[in-house]
């Protein structure tokens, strides 16, 4: 088992990455009171839930189940749960365990947040995204149908659990989705990992083990460390969403149906990519290196076609990151180093937008 600690100011946040830690690990530190909440959703619930619960046998145990997809992850389900826990009667004792992937890590998070003013929170996510992003570093929210994550605050878990056992079960597109945010973490900080990614991905689909334990770790403790630089994305936080601006803006304009959130991300980063070598800032060779290494993952780098650069460029107006009325785009110097910029023209980006509309 390797445990990595995410520092914030006042916080210590432990993260505990293993095979099977969901059989015995010892929650008692993390547990205050007699209260818990565990939710999740329905394919998640069926695989999980009962292990979970034995992991809190001491305690007070309730469960909610819910719909499973991201077109949940709105106002509509938030209410559904401010309903089930203030009936229940719960008060400011309660600890909320979040079992599942992002969307049920973003939403659980956000009601641990704002239920009494905040209760207690425990990650445990069982997706691969979730596991080296989501679950890490206290953003939380749910979407509007305008964008993505536009309503929401930051949330930190007292300990996140990530078993990768768990990940046996995750459907391949599920899986794939979540390499798209590890290949992120490589463009942006690591190009030695970048590396490592191409000339492992076969273990890796294999899902074996020390691999598995090296990626998850390698994008936690990066992810962790630009946290503790930057808890509430002022500067350098902001070089996570690499591939986001347009990947957010392309799941909107699907209306959060027929793609995952990873699948909109790897199209962003290839066109993030594209962008950076149009501007003269990578080399082509090295754009293609980017692109070759999102197609062997199995991930696309085209846009759905029933999406027009209009939609596209709609959902950027609207997009959560925009400062001063400008989107801001994170871009690549080099593989492994990468900038902010806000100096990229509407006209500009609608024009590149058609050329990778499939």
């Amino acid at each position: 088992m390797k445990k990595i600690i995410l520092k914030t100011s006042d916080l210590h946040v432990p993260i505990h990455v293993g095979k099977y830690i969901l059989k015995d690990f010892d929650v008692s530190k993390y547990v205050s009171n007699k209260d818990v909440l565990i939710i999740t959703n329905s394919r998640v619930g069926k695989l999980y839930l009962n292990r979970t619960k034995q992991l809190f046998k001491k305690y007070n145990v309730n469960y909610l189940v819910l719909p499973d997809g991201e077109k949940y992850k709105n106002n509509e389900t938030l209410k559904k749960i401010y309903n089930y826990i203030i009936r229940k009667q719960y008060d400011r004792s309660l600890t909320i365990v979040a079992l599942g992937g992002g969307v049920i890590g973003d939403m659980v998070a956000f009601i641990a947040d704002t239920f009494m003013r905040g209760v207690s929170l425990i990650h445990v996510p069982t997706t691969l995204l979730a596991q080296v992003d989501s679950s890490i570093g206290g953003k939380c929210g749910i979407n509007h149908t305008l964008g993505k994550n536009l309503i929401g605050s930051f949330k930190h878990p007292k300990l996140v659990l990530i078993d990768t056992s768990v990940l046996k079960t995750l459907p391949k597109s599920e899986f794939l989705a979540g390499m798209a945010e590890v290949i992120k973490y490589g463009l942006i900080k690591n190009k030695k990992f970048f590396d490592f990614l191409n000339s492992n991905y076969k273990e890796i689909f294999k899902l074996n083990d020390d691999c598995l334990i090296k990626v998850i770790t390698t994008c936690v403790s990066t992810k962790a460390q630009i946290v503790k630089e930057d808890e509430l994305e002022g500067s350098v936080r902001a070089l996570l969403n690499f591939g986001h601006t347009f990947g957010h803006a392309i799941e909107a304009s699907k209306n959060y149906k027929g793609i995952l959130h990873g699948e909109a991300v790897s199209i962003g980063m290839n066109m993030a990519a594209a962008i950076s070598a149009d501007q003269e800032l990578i080399t082509h060779e090295e754009y293609c290196e980017i692109e070759d290494m999102i197609l062997r993952l199995g991930l696309p780098t085209q846009i759905p076609s029933k999406i027009s650069s209009t939609m596209l460029m709609k959902h950027l107006g609207h997009d959560k990151k925009k400062i001063s009325g400008k989107n801001r785009f994170i871009l690549l110097n080099k593989i492994g180093e990468a900038f902010i910029s806000d100096q990229l023209e509407n006209k500009y980006l609608k024009k590149l937008s058609k050329n990778f509309i499939s």
